[in-house]
C-alpha cells in the first residue's frame, strides 16, 4: 500500500476551518513575499507582523508575536537581507535564530520568501518524519532537506507544499487515531515501505555512523536480543575469517564446521589460550541460533557474547573489537 501524500494538499482547507475556524491562502503571502528574494531589500518588523496576522495565519497561536517595536529597531540597525541565498543557509538561519530566539518563528520568514526551500518549523511533522538532531540550526537544516526528499518522491511543488501535506496527514491521522477510529490513511503511511525506510534511516543513521558492530549490538541487547545477537554473530564471523586469512590461510572457510577447525587451529598455534577455546566455540553456536526463524536468545548470554567476542577476538586486529 502506497502513501497519496499529494492528496492531503487538498484536505488542507478542511483541517484549517475544523482546527482554526477560517481558511488561508499562503500562495499570496508567498506572492508578497517575493520581492525579499531581490538584494536591495531588508526584513522588517512589518513582514513578521503580517505573518502573525491571525487573518493570514495561524502561526499565533503557537509562537508569540515579537515585540514589533523592539523588532523593528533591531532588523533595522542589522539591516537583515534575505538575499542572495546561499547555498549552504546556516549562517543566515543562525542571524534569524539569533534576533527571534525560536527557530518556529525564524523559520516564517525563510518559508514564505523560499517556498521552494524551506518549510515551517513544525514539531509535529518533525516528530512524524523521526528527525533528531542536537542543534536546532541543525535540525532545521535536516527538516528542510528531508522535506525536499520527499517533494520529490511525492513530486509536490515545494518544500513548504510538502510540509503542508504532511502537518494536514498528521492532524487527520491524529484526530482518528483520538476517535478511535480505523483509518485507511494512517494504514497507507505505515504500509508504505518508502516512507518507513525515510523514517527508520532517520532514527538508525546516526547510530550506524557513530558506533561500531558490538557497540550497536550492545546497545539494542535488551530490545531486541536476536538482532543484537545477529549483528554480534556477523561480526563475529568478520573476524574469524579475518583471523583464518592471517594465521591459516591454508583452511578452507567454505567448509561445514570451518570455524570450530579454526579454532583448534589457532589454540594450537598458540594464537589464543585454550582456556578460551569453550568460550568461543559458544560464541559460535550462538551465532547460528540467532541465524534460526523463530529463534530466542537470552538477554544475559547475548550480553556474555559481545563481551568475550570484543575480549578475546578484538586482539586479533588490535582493536577492543569496534567494526572498522
Amino acid at each position: 500500500m502506497s502513501l497519496d501524500l499529494k492528496a492531503y494538499l487538498g484536505r488542507y482547507a478542511e483541517v484549517c476551518r475544523t482546527k482554526f475556524g477560517q481558511t488561508y491562502d499562503f500562495a499570496r503571502l508567498e506572492e508578497t513575499f517575493a520581492y525579499l528574494r531581490r538584494e536591495d531589500q531588508w526584513l522588517v518588523a512589518r513582514h513578521v507582523e503580517k505573518l502573525f496576522d491571525p487573518k493570514n495565519t495561524p502561526f499565533a497561536r503557537y509562537w508569540p508575536q515579537p515585540d514589533l517595536k523592539q523588532l523593528d529597531q533591531t532588523l533595522r540597525q542589522l539591516r537583515m537581507k534575505l538575499a542572495p541565498l546561499p547555498e549552504d543557509p546556516r549562517e543566515l538561519i543562525q542571524k534569524l535564530l539569533a534576533v527571534f530566539h525560536n527557530i518556529g518563528t525564524a523559520s516564517l520568514p525563510l518559508r514564505f520568501t523560499y517556498p521552494e526551500r524551506f518549510g515551517v518549523f513544525s514539531t509535529p511533522v518533525i516528530n512524524l518524519l523521526q528527525i533528531q538532531r542536537p542543534k536546532s540550526v541543525e535540525l532545521y537544516l535536516a527538516y528542510c532537506e528531508e522535506l525536499r526528499i520527499w517533494q520529490e518522491r511525492f513530486r509536490l511543488r515545494s518544500v513548504a507544499e510538502t510540509e503542508i501535506a504532511l502537518w494536514t496527514y498528521q492532524q487527520l491521522a491524529s484526530e482518528e487515531r483520538i476517535a478511535a477510529n480505523s483509518s485507511p490513511s494512517d494504514g497507507a503511511f505505515q504500509q508504505d515501505v518508502w516512507v518507513q525506510r525515510r523514517r527508520a534511516a532517520q532514527v538508525l543513521g546516526p547510530f550506524l555512523k557513530t558506533y561500531g558492530a558490538l557497540e550497536l549490538a550492545r546497545i539494542l541487547v535488551e530490545e531486541s536480543p536476536k538482532l543484537a545477537g545477529m549483528i554480534a554473530g556477523e561480526e563475529y564471523e568478520r573476524l574469524l575469517r579475518g583471523a583464518a586469512r592471517r594465521f591459516c590461510p591454508a583452511l578452507d572457510t567454505q567448509h561445514k564446521g570451518w570455524a570450530y577447525a579454526l579454532i583448534d587451529l589457532m589454540v594450537q598455534g598458540g594464537h589464543i589460550a585454550l582456556e578460551e577455546k569453550p568460550r568461543l566455540n559458544s560464541i559460535w553456536r550462538q551465532r547460528n541460533i540467532s541465524m534460526h526463524p523463530g529463534a530466542q536468545l537470552d538477554t544475559i548470554e547475548v550480553e556474555k557474547m559481545i563481551d568475550n567476542v570484543q575480549e578475546i577476538c578484538g586482539r586479533w586486529e588490535g582493536k577492543r573489537g569496534r567494526a572498522p
